[in-house]
């Protein structure tokens, strides 16, 4: 059966895109499938890119299953909020982000004539990036994309929560009534990146801390697995605290932390005789040194057991979110994601994030147990 398919997909209303999710307009009459690209600014070079997609169905596989894989834990109250919005809506509106291997960019090539026509949607987000997008109903180009698809595998990169709580839907429909092989519920509304993709830009989650403990006792704690740096004065300097993370060795976890009513922020990097592992962290050997295993597991678990962590995109923003602490984190690489995935693992959750993030609402998928999609 084929991996993907298409969607008679809700489009926005015409006079309401400056919102992009402001209204809905009419469902196609036809299962299409969409061509998406993202125009937008480089965040260091601010040279202009345009990263090229594609919106579709994917058939829905549990995570035990090798088509499509997590690399990040999904918390169970995140996917209990999606699973109670699906239920409510019958409508998804936010896509899964999956990537996929393609280095001699084939699916590229089956777009070539459709990048060259006029999309049928173009919206501009407040991010100032540009979202093009083409309806595809070519049954010759559908059947080609299947085709090409049918052997690859998912690398889920964000929407976890939407994609599990999308399985616990269909298993609670498909309990009710046997579902259609090819019913709308069994399909996940998923965007679809190649890998290999230069564009495809990680940024990281950085961490903001409630009830942190007191800097002086963390950072005393902290000196058995770190190399501890003091930045003064730094602490309301983001250029010099995103600096002094630049400034690491590449395969050396780092990341800097400031306290809320202190002048100085902190760097830390683990000690190059300290693995994870050997302090008793549970963690696969080959992900030991990612900073988010470091910065979660053996960092905040060790010194601050009892602080809530929230992953937050925006430096600016975890800076200003008032917080008793926050810790800055450095981008994973698409590479070390692919890792994780291959190797079976994941890692904590909200530990990376895409630049610019998918715009809601381009496409909407309606859940419907009795409508096919192929």
């Amino acid at each position: 059966m084929p991996q993907i398919a298409g969607l008679r997909g809700v489009l926005p209303d015409p006079a309401k895109l400056k919102d992009v999710v402001a209204g809905l307009g009419g469902a196609g009459i036809d299962v299409a499938m969409y061509r998406y690209h993202q125009v937008f600014s480089e965040p260091v070079t601010g040279r202009a890119l345009v990263r090229k997609m594609v919106v579709c169905t994917v058939r829905l596989e549990p995570w035990k299953e090798p088509l499509v894989r997590p690399h990040e834990a999904t918390p169970p109250a995140a996917t209990a909020a999606a699973l109670a919005q699906i239920r409510a809506t019958k409508l998804v509106s936010a896509p899964v982000f999956a990537g996929y291997r393609d280095p001699a960019i084939e699916i590229d090539r089956l777009f070539r004539r459709v990048d060259g026509e006029r999309p049928t949607l173009e919206a501009t987000t407040p991010d100032h990036t540009v979202h093009r997008l083409w309806r595809v109903q070519s049954a010759e180009l559908i059947g080609a994309l299947r085709h090409q698809f049918a052997p690859k595998k998912l690398c889920v990169l964000d929407g976890h929560d939407r994609y599990e709580a999308l399985l616990a839907y269909r298993d609670e429909l498909g309990a009710k009534q046997p579902l259609a092989m090819y019913s709308s519920a069994n399909y996940a509304l998923s965007c679809l990146v190649n890998l290999d993709d230069p564009t495809l830009i990680v940024v990281p989650r950085h961490r903001v801390v409630r009830g942190a403990a007191p800097s002086q006792a963390v950072l005393a704690a902290a000196r058995k697995h770190f190399v501890i740096d003091r930045l003064a004065g730094a602490a309301g300097d983001l250029g010099k605290q995103l600096a002094a993370l630049a400034d690491t060795i590449a395969h050396q976890p780092a990341f800097v932390v400031t306290w809320a009513g202190e002048p100085d922020a902190w760097k830390l990097t683990l000690s190059p005789d300290v693995s994870a592992i050997g302090e008793g962290v549970q963690v696969h050997r080959a992900l030991q040194r990612l900073d988010p295993i470091v910065a979660d597991q053996l960092f905040v678990a060790r010194t601050m057991p009892d602080a809530k962590l929230e992953a937050v995109v925006s430096p600016q923003a975890a800076l200003a979110a008032k917080a008793d602490a926050v810790i800055l984190m450095r981008p994973l690489t698409v590479e070390q994601i692919s890792h994780v995935v291959e190797l079976g693992e994941v890692i904590p959750a909200g530990s990376t994030a895409f630049h610019p993030p998918l715009a809601t609402g381009l496409v909407s998928a309606i859940i419907d147990p009795d409508e096919d999609l192929v």
